[in-house]
């Protein structure tokens, strides 16, 4: 009768290894000896754990592979038993409580499994009943032990069957998997599609856990007998029993902490009362298992091979040290050697050097009238060397022409090959390049299709770098399709709109940069960052007028949520209020904790003023009084906090500050909250103005450089973003969310358009 032993795992490493980590250990015997043993196997999962702790438990599992296969048979107990005793005893469990192992350790010998494990690992036996229905057994809760003081506590034998399946799995599958829908995957298709099945939903979840495990099937042509499991020791008949029943008895590895004086005295006195087997029974045990041959499908897969036997150490020093004084002395002789003719060179190569300076002296200064004797020397030298080689035979000529014409094909072969090489070598780069690109753009695309807009953006922008990474000239038509399509899946999650703006006023004649704009009741007031003028535009007349004035410097506008009065900020500390009654300009009283504070920016929140000082990095807080506002009060707490590079300020209760690299800064009552920008694309690279308010649903920031305005919702998610063609730079914003209309001033233009 032919089986045929099927071993088939399914890993999926997480992203957070010291949360999960996930170790699988599969060993294929390499000789006759140690397949009698047969293929040892290990799953195991840490948690809350370290690189120290990861590499103690493989350094566990490794150590129990080379000691299994190393020991000697014994037929009082298994070898996998010894060592387990062995293991214990030099292993305590870790020291820190957080850290949590699951751990199976096993070996399957042709129909044959003897396994141990600690934690909570996964192991489900799935046999057929008599009406060839599937059912389960739990085998790690049926020998769950409360022993906690040992790493191995206990260990278990059984036979798997054929056509059963026997399931190894780290813990954290439970989440994902109930021992129902397990059943089903399992039993309904090949142990190699189960694995792959299981690994494929698996690696669909891309979260923080690591996942590992194997699935074991014993194939026959013929219907399988059920599954006998036992656990040890199992008294002569029990194993006739129920399957519940098998797992009645327990085997601890307690002793091995403190082992008898006598061991196995017990085996002995049961042997010695035990009847003896009859003829049958002994003619059985007489008869050698036939090896059953395994497919394995596994990554982990490896040959186990002895380790060679340790020197002794006198005779390893003795070597060792022979062969460093030997190394030592050859390399002080070629040392000597080599610095002797390097410095005979040296000294050749001054004293002809020296001669021709000197040469060069009495040609140039004809010093003792020499020079007509140098250059008639060096001309007979010249001739000699020439009249030497017309004379050389043929055959000498024709030598050193075919040298010469060798060595320089020689020399031209080597760059070529060194060329080709490179070209190869950039080649197989590329086309690395581009299967990256197109997984990371199938990825992307189908994160689109599950509206996963988070990992669409990191996809594609995956994708873009990558592209950057390609050399475009060779590969022009890969990278306009690679593009096109990354373009055509961020368009699905960019949430873009392009909004028809509508022209209020044009500005271009009056030669002013225009910078800043508020509205106050029905005005509209611009500042500009070159001019004293103010210009004033009425909504409701459509007209504009010019007010003159002595300050410079504009920087800023802020009007309270009573719109009674605007606070103008110019030479990045001076305010003036100006009243919309009469268009009348007057300079406020206000102070600073810091002489030396630049005010970038300020708001006006409950008739209190809020100024960003980006020199000392701080946010004062100015109580409104009769001429002007109080003494600034530091209202950062946090010193965290950096906003140094802080543009625009506005606040619904916190504070929001936008900064020049485009990064957003939150702050509550003082103290620096996260806040992230999500799902935005392109993602913003320079800041600009940004406004809410209390009453106001989103928050909105205006993008000069891509020429958008960006509305977010409060916890960073976009909203959406507008964009115009006929925005070139636009450089400040009103929003009316009431109405849906926003006004922008771009390039000296006002524009109205309607969100």
């Amino acid at each position: 009768m032919e089986y045929k032993l099927q071993l088939h795992e399914f890993f999926i490493e997480g992203g957070n290894r010291e949360k999960s980590h996930v170790l699988l250990h599969i060993t294929e015997p390499s000789n006759e000896k140690e397949r009698q043993k047969g293929y040892f196997f290990a799953v195991c999962e840490l948690n809350n754990t370290t690189t120290k702790d990861i590499v103690r438990l493989q350094n566990i599992v490794d150590e129990i592979e080379s000691r299994y296969y190393e020991a000697p048979q014994n037929i009082n107990e298994n070898s996998l038993e010894t060592v387990l005793k062995n293991i214990n005893r030099e292993n305590q469990p870790p020291e820190n409580e957080s850290v949590q192992r699951h751990c199976v350790v096993g070996v399957i010998k042709d129909q044959e499994i003897v396994f141990s494990f600690c934690g909570h690992p996964k192991m489900l036996l799935f046999y057929k009943a008599k009406d060839d229905s599937y059912k389960q057994m739990d085998l790690i809760s049926t020998n769950q032990d409360e022993t906690d003081d040992q790493l191995f506590s206990q260990i278990v034998e059984g036979k798997i069957t054929v056509n059963d399946f026997l399931f190894i799995s780290t813990p954290q599958l439970n989440e994902y998997f109930n021992d129902d829908r397990l059943i089903k995957i399992i039993t309904t298709r090949s142990s190699r599609q189960s694995a792959q099945h299981i690994e494929r939903i698996l690696s669909d979840i891309r979260n923080e856990s690591s996942f590992g495990g194997m699935v074991i099937q014993l194939n026959e042509e013929k219907p399988s007998l059920m599954t006998n499991l036992k656990r040890r020791p199992l008294s002569k008949g029990e194993s006739e029993k129920s399957l519940h029943d098998l797992f009645a008895t327990e085997k601890n590895t307690a002793s091995t902490m403190s082992p008898s004086l006598f061991p196995n005295i017990n085996d002995r006195i049961k042997t010695a009362f035990q009847k003896e087997p009859d003829n049958e029974s002994k003619k059985g045990l007489d008869i050698q298992p036939t090896i059953i041959p395994a497919e394995i499908n596994s990554a982990h897969l490896r040959q186990y091979h002895a380790k060679p036997p340790t020197p002794q150490k006198t005779d390893f020093y003795k070597q060792f040290l022979k062969t460093a004084l030997k190394t030592i002395f050859v390399g002080l002789k070629y040392t000597v050697n080599y610095i002797w003719l390097f410095l005979l060179i040296i000294l050749n190569l001054l004293i002809k050097i020296s001669h021709f300076i000197s040469l060069l002296f009495f040609l140039a200064t004809n010093y003792q009238h020499r020079r007509r004797n140098i250059l008639e020397n060096w001309s007979q030298q010249w001739h000699s060397f020439k009249l030497g080689i017309k004379n050389l035979p043929k055959t000498t000529k024709i030598f050193f022409t075919f040298s010469a014409l060798i060595l320089i094909i020689f020399i031209s072969s080597i760059f070529f090959i060194q060329r080709n090489q490179l070209r190869l070598a950039q080649e197989k780069q590329s086309q690395q390049i581009i299967r990256e690109i197109i997984a990371h753009k199938d990825a992307a695309e189908s994160s689109a299709i599950y509206k996963d807009s988070s990992n669409t953006l990191n996809e594609s922008q995956m994708v873009k770098q990558l592209i950057s990474k390609l050399d475009c000239k060779k590969y022009k038509k890969e990278c306009d399709t690679f593009n096109q399509q990354i373009e055509s899946v961020l368009a699905q999650i960019r949430k873009e709109t392009i909004a028809t703006p509508d022209l209020i006023f044009d500005w271009n004649k009056q030669e002013m940069n225009l910078a800043y704009l508020t509205k106050i009741n029905n005005q509209i007031l611009i500042l500009s960052t070159d001019s004293s003028t103010i210009i004033i535009y009425d909504l409701l007349t459509k007209q504009s007028k010019y007010l003159t004035t002595s300050l410079i410097n504009f920087n800023g506008i802020a009007v309270p949520k009573e719109n009674d009065y605007a606070a103008i900020l110019s030479n990045n500390k001076i305010i003036t209020l100006y009243d919309p009654k009469n268009s009348s300009l007057t300079t406020a009283e206000v102070s600073y904790p810091n002489t030396d504070a630049k005010i970038n920016d300020l708001i006006i929140y409950n008739r209190r003023l809020y100024s960003l000082d980006v020199t000392n990095n701080q946010i004062y807080k100015h109580e409104n009084i009769k001429n002007g506002f109080g003494q600034g009060k530091e209202w950062i707490k946090d010193i965290s906090v950096n906003i140094k590079n802080g543009l625009s300020l506005t606040t619904d209760g916190d504070m929001f500050i936008s900064q020049t690299d485009g990064s957003i800064e939150k702050l509550t009552a003082g103290n620096k909250q996260p806040f992230e920008i999500l799902e935005l694309d392109p993602t913003l690279k320079t800041g600009g103005q940004i406004w809410t308010y209390t009453d106001k649903q989103y928050i909105y920031l205006l993008d000069s450089a891509n020429k958008r305005l960006i509305i977010l919702q409060k916890d960073g998610h976009l909203k959406s973003q507008i964009t115009a063609k006929e925005w070139k730079n636009p450089k400040s914003m009103i929003v009316d969310e009431q109405n849906k209309t926003a006004f922008v001033l771009d390039n000296n233009k006002l524009y109205q358009i309607n969100l």
